[in-house]
């Protein structure tokens, strides 16, 4: 009851949580005019502050308690939503937004309207992978009642993070945005969620959400292929029991962008007499304590392992293959206080609008992707935003180094910011500073007994080698084997210019065919997490199968023109931006098709034109037979 509660603890709970997000929380719950004509919060004053957390205080002294609130009327939102940041959003950046507070039940999802359609005796959905694409996918099919399978390779549910369990694993965005948003009560342990709990949320969505009895783990596809005759996907998949066949109208992959590993593949490999280990492949039961050890990598993931390896290893060398920009993330490895949990659970909408300035951050991030020509002109490297962000990153290198000019001289990139996947500061920087830590930038030139020969000629002896070499973006659904109409083989398609696909989902010749995350699909970073993507993804899976069984049709696909007209605009954007110029380094980028010189792995779009691309089916750019 709130006259029981603590007024410490409540002044407290405040004082710990987002204050613009109680703000807006309690503008919903009170209309508070005072609160309403305040200023954006991060321009707020020490005085304004206080009536935010005294208001709060009183508010929950009184009426703290569990309560979903519903989604306001369009104009209130709105009103709701420019407050946060002090901005004006037009209809096609509000119709963008509106769903991330999630106020409604499943926001994104498809839904049937008053006209249900009659799903056929036998109709079936196969979905290939049980991480977030492969569950977002059973969870949409769940909703509309059609009939689906779930094959995953793995002996349990959680895709990639079931595979990458290398030391300090974990999400690099915030766990509130990493999450499905039609999970109201999930509550993360810590700010960025470490892989294991990732693999726990996703198991328990499965559970509450009913997909675990559609789930059939250790199945592993290696074949798909359409029957032009009855328009059906047969697949062969392999489990323990040996080989069996699955058929199913729709055929939905899940499979994801980092599926596939770079292996390691370094001269004179088999010379070494110690262990290298691939991090997605990690041994459960590996000690380094006291070992000399390699990292080969500095993106994500080798950036990740640096300091946990470093605080048990007698020595650790980094192998730098190119620098990185690499930036530090607010409450990074902290766990959210007790408090903020009880603000989540009794202060209404505190949850909701949360969510919403966790992925504010992200609005404005397509700016730093374009060159501003004026700028440059007048001496600029890309544009103001982009060069300003390349200046705090620079001081916070130096700060983190110390000063350290043989290190920074090693560390600065020579591309802008943005331009590759920013990496999140887990402490690496300062790793790189202790004794027993030495950073290599020579390339490698081999393998030898007793460690590794770099293009100096010298021998770096270790124990251990790290190859933390990134994932082979290109390689699509394999090692599986894809064939559509007429036995056109995916891969074969896909030799002339690399991958593509209409959408980052669909391809000609391949009816009934959807892929999520596929190419060009990964959103640039405009506020959707790939969650929230994945939601969206599958909604217009949905309202493709509810066409198809409203109009009795058995086929859809996408028409080669739609195809080709939607990929030369995709090259032409692509072209706009810092991936493809000198300022992004091209040549150091897994966004970009080494061999094939074009963007891969993103979609060049503006977020909300994304969103609505993804979001409204055209429907004379697909065929229904």
């Amino acid at each position: 009851m709130p006259s029981e509660l603590d007024a410490d603890f409540v002044h407290r709970a405040v004082n710990k949580g987002d204050l613009n997000a109680i703000r807006l929380a309690l503008c919903q719950l009170t209309s508070d005019p005072e609160l309403l004509d305040l200023p954006p919060v991060p321009t707020l004053d020490e005085a304004a502050r206080k009536v935010i957390v005294d208001k709060a205080t009183a508010w929950l002294m009184n009426h703290a308690g569990p309560r979903r609130l519903a989604e306001p009327p369009r104009d209130e939102l709105r009103q709701l939503m420019q407050l946060a940041a002090g901005e004006t959003l037009n209809d096609v950046e509000f119709d963008f937004r509106r769903e991330i507070p999630a106020f409604t039940d499943f926001p994104w999802a498809t839904v049937w309207g008053e006209r249900r359609p009659t799903v056929p005796p036998g109709f079936s959905v196969a979905v290939v992978g049980a991480g977030f694409s492969g569950i977002a996918m059973a969870v949409q099919l769940q909703l509309l009642d059609i009939p689906y399978v779930v094959l995953e390779k793995q002996g349990e549910i959680g895709g990639t993070w079931s595979q990458n369990r290398y030391p300090d694993v974990r999400v690099d965005t915030i766990s509130l945005g990493y999450e499905f948003s039609f999970e109201k009560d999930y509550r993360w342990s810590e700010y960025f969620a470490r892989g294991e709990e990732v693999r726990k949320y996703l198991q328990s969505i499965a559970e509450k959400y009913g997909v675990t009895p559609n789930v059939r783990l250790n199945t592993e596809i290696e074949m798909a292929e359409f029957d032009e005759q009855t328009s059906n996907w047969r697949l062969t998949v392999k489990t323990p029991d040996g080989q069996d066949t699955v058929t199913a109208n729709i055929l939905v992959t899940g499979m994801g962008t980092f599926a596939n590993a770079r292996k390691p593949d370094f001269e004179s490999q088999e010379d070494f007499r110690g262990k290298i280990i691939v991090p997605s492949r990690w041994p459960e039961e590996l000690s380094l304590e006291g070992a000399r050890v390699a990292i080969v990598g500095n993106g994500s993931t080798g950036v990740q392992l640096l300091a946990p390896i470093a605080d048990v290893a007698d020595h650790v060398t980094v192998f730098q293959r190119t620098p990185q920009w690499i930036a530090p993330r607010p409450l990074y490895g902290q766990p959210i206080e007790p408090e903020v949990h009880w603000l989540c659970d009794n202060l209404p909408g505190y949850w909701n609008w949360q969510r919403y300035i966790h992925n504010s951050t992200l609005f404005g991030a397509y700016d730093l992707l374009l060159t501003d020509e004026d700028w440059v002109a007048k001496g600029g490297l890309v544009n103001e935003k982009n060069d300003k962000l390349r200046d705090d990153l620079l001081t916070y290198l130096s700060r983190e180094v110390r000063g350290r000019d043989d290190l920074m001289q090693e560390l600065v990139p020579d591309y802008a910011p943005f331009s590759r996947r920013p990496v999140v500061d887990n402490g690496w920087y300062e790793a790189l500073t202790r004794p027993h830590v030495s950073l290599v930038t020579e390339s490698i030139n081999r393998l030898e007994p007793n460690g590794i020969r770099t293009s100096d000629g010298r021998l770096h002896e270790v124990d251990v080698i790290v190859a933390a070499l990134g994932f082979e973006v290109v390689q699509y659904l394999k090692p599986a084997t894809i064939k559509g109409a007429g036995g056109k083989d995916l891969h074969e398609t896909w030799e002339r210019d690399g991958p593509r696909a209409y959408l980052g989902m669909m391809v000609p010749d391949f009816p009934n065919m959807f892929m999520l995350y596929g190419p060009n699909a990964q959103g640039l970073p405009s506020g959707h997490q790939l969650p929230a993507m994945f939601v969206i993804w599958a909604s217009y899976v949905a309202k493709c199968i509810g066409k198809l069984l409203t109009d009795q049709k058995t086929r859809v696909e996408v028409t080669e023109e739609a195809f080709e007209a939607y990929n030369q605009r995709l090259d032409a954007q692509a072209a706009k931006l810092i991936f493809m110029d000198k300022r992004g380094a091209p040549d150091k980028n897994y966004y970009v098709n080494q061999e094939h010189n074009r963007l891969q792995v993103n979609a060049p779009w503006w977020g909300p034109d994304f969103h609505r691309m993804c979001s409204t089916v055209e429907w004379h750019d697909l065929r229904l037979s």
